[in-house]
């Protein structure tokens, strides 16, 4: 019996011709929703994401939101399961994370402000919820590492400044620079910001370890500690 041959897949030329766009004019000649459709094509094999890219363009409005949002959030949509919606943010942290690379390559003084604050700014492009980041440094002001420290708040609980102590020695750091975010609001430090940023200033004295500055970035506007003579 002569067997029926499977199927042909229906999108395939059409995704051809959407990669060969790309190859050959880049992304400059495509809409947002078709950068998505795009995208989407590596982690959804044999569908026909164009419904799926406007949907997300109708939920979240540009591009910008789509691919900064939490992966949990994403998955809320009906359509994007796990795989799509780690990509989507995979992608979108890959370019902050290159861009941070740039800014190390070029050089960053972490004992300027004006250098440490644009660094700052991009740690936190796109980020929806408060983190606080522990920037280990050496005496010339490079980095030495960087820490997550909370997600969530400002650090201010003493288990929380142990492990900061403890990782600026075992960095073997001159200086540390904290850093924190207030998305979609200001950069003014709440009484919790100062009251946290002093026990951690005498914490780290301690073990002779200088906090060179606590850097906090609001939506448009950002904040030194040093800056504004808080910090000794």
């Amino acid at each position: 019996m002569k067997k029926t041959p499977p199927p042909a897949n229906c999108h395939k030329g059409h995704r051809e011709n959407v990669r060969h766009r790309f190859m050959t004019g880049g992304l400059e000649v495509f809409a947002s929703h078709e950068i998505l459709e795009l995208l989407l094509f590596y982690s959804i094999p044999q569908k026909d994401t164009n419904p799926l890219a406007h949907k997300l363009m109708d939920t979240y409005g540009s591009l910008f939101r789509v691919m900064s949002s939490p992966v949990e959030e994403l998955m809320a949509i009906e359509g994007i399961g796990e795989r799509s919606a780690v990509l989507l943010s995979l992608v979108f942290q890959i370019g902050r994370w290159i861009r941070l690379e740039q800014l190390k390559e070029q050089g960053i003084d972490f004992f300027s402000v004006n250098s440490a604050g644009a660094y700052c700014k991009e740690m936190f492009f796109g980020q929806h919820s408060e983190m606080t980041y522990e920037l280990c440094l050496n005496q010339r002001g490079n980095l030495i590492i960087c820490h997550c420290m909370a997600n969530g708040n400002i650090v201010s609980v003493s288990t929380d400044i142990r492990t900061l102590v403890a990782n600026a020695v075992l960095s073997h750091a001159h200086s540390v620079l904290l850093t924190h975010n207030h998305p979609g609001g200001t950069a003014a430090p709440s009484q919790e910001d100062y009251a946290a940023t002093r026990c951690i200033e005498e914490a780290l004295s301690k073990v002779d370890i200088r906090l060179q500055d606590h850097i906090i970035i609001g939506e448009n506007d950002m904040v030194s500690m040093r800056e504004i003579g808080f910090l000794h």
